[in-house]
């Protein structure tokens, strides 16, 4: 089978390459379609060869490479990974949505908060993750209590700013560090925002990651810290993680991990590590995405 894989131009590129080198019985073509003019073409002149169109980040409405699969009766999967998941929901309050596309393309998704959402507006998407973790180091032990979070620059509200500058005030003892920004006004001392840096040697240097944003799929940030016996605090119910509602129960749950720490009680995480051995290794994860293509 030749399988067009379109939309997301990172994951779209980076999992092609992954695809062609795992898959040998199988054909990938990434097309660029959302900005690339040549790619554009190219994916028109290739669509009569073409048996499945793979959208990585889904469209409720279809831009032209999505209606053109639809046009030319191909197998069509959309894969919501976040954000996409809350133009879908706005498309169907404003009923600005293409029910052809919609009743022809099979939906997916990578985790189970993301799938109720889209129940909720009569999508049914099932789980499969495109997340992979090829490379598994051995954690360092926790020498010296720090903590770690990204916030991307001019969303710092949606990546929850506020609450980690309440949560650095309410422990100044703590080195707090910020990955993805490099200044932010009325800071605490104990905030270093670092602006673009190595995460994975970021978050072998530290204890904490915490993700604390207003709306996400699965981070890859979250699934890398796990891999790495990090102790992870997040505002989703995930496996293997220190799950918090609000501010209240991350500064109480905060508090209890500090403690441990002090009296010698925190070690690196084995568990977690072991769950993403078992379900983000490059083999499950693209055995289970060919088998979902092309079954």
């Amino acid at each position: 089978m030749t399988i067009a894989i379109i939309g997301n131009s990172y994951f779209g590129k980076k999992l092609q390459k992954q695809l062609v080198d795992f898959d040998t019985k199988n054909s990938y073509i990434f097309f660029d379609t959302n900005v690339n003019f040549f790619d554009k073409i190219k994916y028109v002149l290739y669509m009569p060869f073409i048996d499945i169109v793979y959208s990585i980040g889904a469209d409720l409405n279809g831009g032209g490479a999505l209606k053109l699969a639809l046009k030319q009766n191909k197998k069509i999967f959309q894969h919501f990974i976040g954000s996409d998941v809350l133009s879908a929901k706005k498309d169907t309050q404003n009923k600005h949505t293409n029910q052809k596309l919609i009743q022809k393309s099979n939906f997916l998704c990578e985790v189970e908060w993301i799938q109720k959402e889209l129940k909720d507006i009569d999508i049914k998407a099932d789980i499969t993750s495109i997340m992979i973790v090829d490379k598994f180091l051995k954690p360092k032990s926790f020498q010296k209590f720090s903590v770690l979070t990204y916030i991307a620059k001019d969303k710092e509200e949606f990546y929850g700013i506020k609450d980690l500058i309440k949560l650095a005030n309410d422990f100044l003892d703590v080195e707090f560090k910020i990955a993805g920004i490099s200044e932010y006004k009325n800071l605490p001392k104990n905030i270093k925002p670092l602006g673009w840096v190595d995460m994975t040697k970021e978050l072998q240097n530290s204890t904490v990651f915490i993700r604390n944003t207003y709306h996400d799929g699965l981070s890859f940030s979250v699934v890398e810290a796990l891999s790495l016996g990090r102790v992870v605090f997040y505002n989703y119910d995930f496996t293997c993680v220190k799950y918090f509602k609000n501010y209240d129960e991350l500064k109480e749950k905060f508090s209890k991990i500090l403690k441990d720490f002090k009296d010698g009680k925190l070690t690196v995480e084995e568990k977690s590590i072991d769950f993403v051995k078992d379900n983000f290794s490059k083999q499950r994860v693209l055995n289970n995405l060919i088998k979902r293509l092309t079954k």
